[in-house]
């Protein structure tokens, strides 16, 4: 078991040093988020109440049917409406393209009501308040990103990093298992729709064709395939950006709050420093040991570097990238290995939009935090019984290892 260092060793700094998050930019970067009203996950589930309460409306009177064929002329917005609480989820960019398009369809379709159709003028209203919702949210998250990545670029200052030399391979592969089954999906919904227009005008002079099912086997299809696969290229496209240059680089705080997530935090040090953003906790996104920093006796580094619970407390990692949502960044921290040498992992993670940690101060006897406490006592207990005198490292002592150990081990 790896325990992880609070406070970065001198090797583990770039060269020419690295700013510090500071509690004022941090706070900056904090108030640059959109209002908790557009919230990513709150405002897809409002909006697909919304949705459903929509198309109940607009259904709500016996449709016309029509003499011959199929009626295709309210299924493109049929298609953008039942999308966007997804899209609002999970692509605002999206969401910003998709909703003005709905709602001039919905402005023209109002004009074409009958008199007494006041379900489905309350239905058209219902619609174009969902799009003025959905189209400030989507745009207000845009510009907070942009905000937040302005903020977080001028607490980093000119200076510019390579990223460490190596990477976990899910950085490279990022976006591709949401990419390919999205992309089969609207293969499969777009042939959907071939096979109903062949059919409905095949049959126009045979009689009338009722593709409904077919339109409605295109919507289960394409709904979830385009927001997976918008979704997946868009971290597709996060994860090279970060490769194609030099980063920024900060000295940041990071602390696990459970199983599923750990948070940054502005640094290590700061008792009362505020979880920033928030990411996912997955083996596949870490690599280590990347490189070596140090090694000696099992005592003097213990003595020098502080090993901690992260669970409990923050500790210090270097950040590579410019943190918002939806960005992906490298973070580089120090753990101790086999008791004699401290060494770096490197996560690669895409950061998430949450609004808070799980209630990381909660002890249970099952909680990360307890478990973690249990699993170092008996550690411990091992350590205690093993035999003495053959903890010694070929590096010599941490004032010894400087430069030796510290640079670039592969």
């Amino acid at each position: 078991m790896t325990d992880h260092v609070k406070h970065l060793p001198d090797a583990a700094i770039p060269p020419g040093g690295l700013p510090v998050w500071s509690a004022a930019d941090a706070e900056r970067w904090r108030a640059a988020a959109a209002p908790a009203v557009f919230a990513p996950t709150a405002g897809g589930w409002a909006l697909a109440v919304l949705v459903v309460v929509a198309v109940a409306l607009l259904g709500w009177n016996e449709p016309v049917v029509p003499h011959r064929g199929t009626d295709w002329s309210g299924y493109p917005a049929a298609l953008l409406l039942i999308s966007l609480p997804l899209w609002f989820r999970l692509t605002p960019g999206a969401t910003l393209a998709a909703t003005p398009l709905l709602a001039g369809y919905s402005a023209f379709a109002l004009t074409g009501l009958p008199g007494g159709d006041t379900a489905g003028l309350a239905g058209s209203l219902l619609v174009l308040a969902v799009c003025g919702y959905a189209f400030t949210g989507a745009l207000l998250r845009l510009r907070a990103r942009r905000r937040r990545r302005a903020i977080a670029l001028a607490a980093a200052g000119p200076s510019r990093h390579p990223l460490p030399r190596h990477l976990p391979q899910d950085h490279r592969l990022r976006g591709l298992p949401l990419m390919l089954p999205g992309a089969v999906l609207c293969v499969g919904g777009i042939l959907a729709v071939c096979w109903a227009l062949a059919m409905d005008l095949g049959a126009e002079r045979a009689g009338s064709y009722d593709a409904t099912g077919q339109q409605v086997l295109a919507l289960l299809l394409i709904v979830p395939g385009a927001a997976m696969a918008g979704r997946g290229v868009a971290a597709q496209l996060a994860a090279r950006r970060l490769r194609a240059a030099p980063q920024p680089a900060l000295v940041v705080g990071v602390r696990a709050t459970g199983p599923a997530h750990n948070w940054l935090y502005a640094d290590a040090r700061t008792p009362s420093a505020q979880p920033l953003i928030a990411f996912r906790s997955r083996f596949e996104d870490r690599i280590g040991p990347a490189r070596t920093l140090l090694g000696g006796s099992a005592e003097q580094l213990r003595a020098e570097h502080e090993g901690i619970n992260p669970f409990s407390e923050p500790f210090e990692a270097v950040l590579y990238g410019t943190p918002y949502e939806g960005a992906e960044v490298v973070l580089e921290y120090a753990v101790f290995q086999d008791g004699t040498r401290i060494v770096t992992e490197v996560a690669a993670v895409p950061l998430l939009a949450l609004r808070r940690p799980a209630r990381p101060g909660r002890r249970t006897p099952e909680s990360p935090s307890a478990l973690w406490e249990r699993r170092k006592e008996a550690d411990r207990r091992k350590r205690s019984v093993a035999p003495s005198g053959t903890s010694g490292s070929s590096c010599g002592t941490f004032h010894g290892c400087g430069s030796g150990c510290g640079g670039g081990g592969d």
